[in-house]
């Protein structure tokens, strides 16, 4: 937890938690990454693969203070052609209280990623994806 995630009521700002989401998904392209036996800083270049957030939904179930150590967990649920999906959930260490629970939507981007066109999501990612998720993962290709 960092002071700037805080707002005038001293917990963390409703906001933040779509940040907190965001390095869920940079986490998991990590391990895809070293599962893939790139290194971490290699994982934006993985299989040419790039991907924008469509749509994020974040249910919050409580409050995380200053000093709290919080631990965000993410794993994908479903991919779909061109789609990702996602689920979260922000938890404080020490005592597992849920702080916050989420949906997101990915669409998979092709090329460099600059033109923003839609692709299908790369059968690497799949492959390990499915390697971290096992039989919950549903792939409708």
């Amino acid at each position: 937890m960092r002071w700037r995630d805080l707002d005038s009521y001293n917990h963390i700002n409703n906001s933040v938690y779509l940040n907190y989401f965001e390095e869920g998904r940079i986490a998991y392209l990590y391990k895809i990454a070293e599962l893939a036996g790139l290194k971490p800083d290699m994982s934006n270049k993985f299989e040419g693969f790039s991907s924008t957030l469509t749509k994020t939904e974040i249910e919050y179930k409580g409050q995380g203070f200053l000093h709290e150590t919080i631990v965000i967990g993410i794993r994908y649920t479903a991919v779909r052609k061109i789609f990702m999906e996602a689920e979260y959930g922000v938890w404080v260490k020490d005592d597992q209280r849920l702080l916050a629970r989420g949906k997101s939507v990915q669409v998979a981007i092709g090329g460099s990623g600059k033109d923003f066109k839609p692709a299908r999501v790369s059968e690497k990612f799949i492959e390990y994806a499915q390697k971290l998720e096992g039989d919950r993962l549903v792939v409708v290709r």
